[in-house]
């Protein structure tokens, strides 16, 4: 085991809905996450990693398609299917594999999808382009046009609407990151590109740009060594100029090249959504997007944001709690390992090897208090016990479970014999002389 340290026309045959802690996305790869809130529900809009294993892009980034998921509570993700392949956009040259980070904005009732890709006419002496699609919906089904957009070389578009309604389009790749300002149809530019100033040298891509109490946040990836960290700048317009604050996430602690990013306030919360390759370790082309709260100083800076497994929202006592993307571990030795190493998206499991270790999965909710049993998935290799606590490590005792001896995952299932009501953090321990290994956990 590992240890982890168009004319298109959108049709979609069943709709996948997943409960998430981080990654948010299990049964795909997914990057570049875009999210944007539309009619007070959470639209995220990633790149989609797929692997090649001969050709010339064989073990690089390769994408072919979007999709879009969304969610209301930000633990419930529905994925509405594909929203736009290579293969229905005339423009673009379908063997480079090059549909890398998009994102979308609504105007006037309008949804403009932005996409990069590679021309089939590199006649300019630059493959690299932006499209844009539009759509009646933010599920699509998504239109593109018949050609890149007009004087935009590159990758990584992020769209931006001022308070007075004027639209900016930011993109970049490379050693520098450009902006302009969008004609009203949001299709063309109105302005000459500008490059984007006293920013840190070396390599930048993936530009976002938010504004909050009257200060815009200029945040980019940038490679100060070997990975990317995710960085800022702030100024008082959306061109600027911007002045360098510093580090919103730093380098990935799993050792993914890329880190890609969006920052959305969503009732009354900032949230960072970004990737890394959890799902991938020894493959960091391949990632799975994440989210975790995001906070401001007094002064407005943003405080440095460290990537969790447990990740957002409100788990409900009735989903599989993944006990192995735990918040807070008490435990030299507790560690997570995939439950089955051929398959990632399985996910993984947690190992608590010793007697009186524990780990809190904060936030499930019980509702009303109407559950009245606990099924577990987990073993004990000598057989041996665990039990769940309230809200603190010395809380009030939820029930206990005891494992038979097995060398494999059983479900164990144990009555209530007093379900709790509203949101609870859970503490379970390793009460036995076992090493404990658990998958997930159960309310019915």
């Amino acid at each position: 085991m590992k240890k982890a340290t168009l004319l298109l026309i959108f049709t979609v045959l069943s709709i996948a809905m997943a409960w998430a802690q981080n990654p948010l996305i299990m049964d795909e790869f997914t990057a570049d996450p875009s999210a944007r809130v539309f009619n007070d529900k959470v639209y995220v809009y990633p790149s989609h990693d797929i692997r090649l294993d001969s050709g010339r892009f064989a073990n690089w980034f390769c994408m072919e398609d979007y999709h879009v998921y969304s969610s209301e509570n930000l633990t419930q993700w529905e994925d509405h299917g594909v929203i736009l392949s290579q293969y229905d956009v005339p423009w673009v040259d379908p063997s480079t594999y090059s549909m890398w980070a998009p994102d979308c904005i609504e105007k006037d009732g309008k949804y403009y999808f932005y996409f990069p890709s590679t021309a089939k006419d590199k006649s300019e002496g630059r493959g690299r382009r932006v499209g844009v699609a539009v759509a009646d919906s933010p599920e699509g089904p998504f239109i593109p046009q018949e050609q890149p957009m007009e004087g935009v070389f590159g990758i990584d578009p992020n769209p931006f609407i001022d308070r007075d309604g004027q639209a900016y389009l930011y993109w970049g790749g490379g050693e520098k990151l450009y902006m302009a300002k969008l004609k009203d149809n949001m299709l063309e530019l109105a302005t000459e590109p500008q490059e984007v100033v006293d920013l840190p040298a070396k390599f930048k891509e993936g530009p976002y740009l938010f504004e909050r109490n009257g200060k815009y946040y200029f945040t980019f990836p940038h490679v100060p060594e070997t990975t990317e960290r995710l960085v800022y700048a702030m100024g008082d317009s959306p061109m600027g100029p911007f002045e360098f604050k510093g580090v919103i996430m730093k380098e990935s602690p799993i050792e993914c090249w890329t880190n890609h990013h969006s920052i959305i306030e969503y009732r009354d919360q900032w949230y960072l959504f970004y990737h890394h390759n959890d799902l991938s370790p020894d493959f960091d082309k391949n990632r799975s997007i994440k989210a975790d709260s995001l906070f401001f100083n007094a002064d407005g800076t943003i405080q440095e944001v460290v990537p969790t497994l447990r990740g957002v929202g409100i788990t409900p006592a009735s989903a599989r709690i993944q006990t192995d993307r735990y918040s807070l571990a008490e435990g030299e030795n507790v560690s997570y390992e995939f439950v089955d190493d051929t398959d990632p998206h399985q996910g993984w499991q947690v190992l608590l090897p010793e007697e009186g270790n524990w780990i809190s999965y904060n936030k499930v909710d019980f509702g009303k208090g109407e559950f009245e049993e606990l099924i577990v998935k987990g073993y004990a290799g000598k057989g041996g016990d665990f039990e769940i606590r309230l809200n603190a490590p010395d809380g009030p005792l939820l029930t206990g479970v005891g494992f038979d001896n097995a060398d494999e995952s059983q479900l164990k299932k144990v009555t209530l014999s007093d379900g709790p009501k509203g949101i609870h953090d859970l503490y379970i321990f390793n009460t036995g002389d076992s090493e404990l290994v658990l998958d997930w956990i159960q309310f019915k």
